[in-house]
């Protein structure tokens, strides 16, 4: 017998591009939602900010107990710009090529952890960064990974998945993956040939890169990588992939709460795996956080 829904009024936004890789993921989670007596409704995205403006009108409406973004993290983020200082919590259906998000509290993308997740998962306050003064949720990268996300083809995305980020990467480095970064910290003035901002410990997926950081609490961690040659980049993508890139002597790391990322002008913007625009950007330690509901 399905359990009793703890959330009766589940209101979803889907990014339809996410959803067509993993529609079965979703189809069951909705599947299991009503089985269990849940009133669930399901909105579409049509371009880019759209999450945005719906997740607030279903804010708004006083109607939803949960309101769920379906698709990757940057339709997470979209979706939880609308409900920043709104009372209705934030729920996820991870359907992106990384799910970063997902990974952080420990969801699994399996149709029966997330159902019941959405149904009676508790709702926890998770820290936000500002970027632009827009809110982020996981991370930005700044050069490197940047333009490998600005240099992707969406219909490769929506065909390969990780395997457009792959091919970007590799044309990426084949052009040379540093950047002379000037950045002022906190007042302080900092170089580099690559910058990560998090929120979290993972970036890119499962791969752990803050182990000190803790998305329920506020606070960003600036990552600076300094060499510029391609073997130091190997060496940086291979201590991420061990978790042990903060043990290079390499790579500065440092909290920040103000970041001014002055130059060089035009070099590539990505923030949770979308492209955020160029160089000079403003990044800051978030001063809201948001409800989410999070595994129990």
């Amino acid at each position: 017998m399905p359990a009793l829904a703890l959330r009766r009024f589940i209101h979803i936004i889907l990014n339809p591009t996410a959803g067509r890789r993993n529609r079965r993921l979703l189809d069951d989670v909705v599947g299991r939602l009503r089985a269990a007596g849940a009133d669930v409704t399901i909105e579409l995205t049509e371009a880019a900010g759209h999450a945005t403006e719906l997740a607030r009108a279903a804010a708004r409406s006083g109607n939803a107990d949960v309101i769920v973004a379906a698709g990757g993290d940057g339709t997470i983020n979209e979706v939880a710009r609308g409900l920043l200082g709104q009372g209705v919590p934030l729920g996820i259906v991870p359907l992106g090529t990384a799910n970063v998000l997902a990974i952080e509290i420990g969801l699994p993308p399996r149709a029966e952890e997330v159902a019941s997740m959405l149904l009676g998962g508790p709702a926890e306050l998770i820290g936000t960064g500002l970027v632009q003064n827009e809110i982020f949720l996981m991370m930005i990268g700044i050069g490197f990974d940047g333009e490998i996300v600005h240099g992707i083809d969406p219909k490769l995305k929506r065909l390969w998945g990780k395997g457009a980020f792959i091919w970007s990467g590799l044309k990426t480095w084949m052009r040379g993956p540093a950047h002379d970064i000037r950045l002022v910290v906190d007042g302080r003035e900092k170089r580099a040939a690559w910058v990560i901002v998090t929120n979290g410990r993972h970036y890119a997926g499962p791969y752990v890169l803050a182990p000190e950081a803790n998305i329920t609490q506020p606070g960003l961690t600036l990552f600076l990588f300094r060499k510029p040659s391609r073997f130091a980049f190997a060496v940086y993508l291979a201590a991420l992939g061990l978790g042990v890139v903060p043990r290079l002597k390499s790579v500065e790391v440092l909290p920040a709460r103000h970041i001014d990322v002055l130059g060089p002008e035009g070099l590539a913007v990505e923030v949770d795996g979308d492209d955020r625009g160029f160089l000079p950007q403003t990044i800051e330690r978030g001063t809201q956080f948001l409800r989410m509901v999070v595994p129990g």
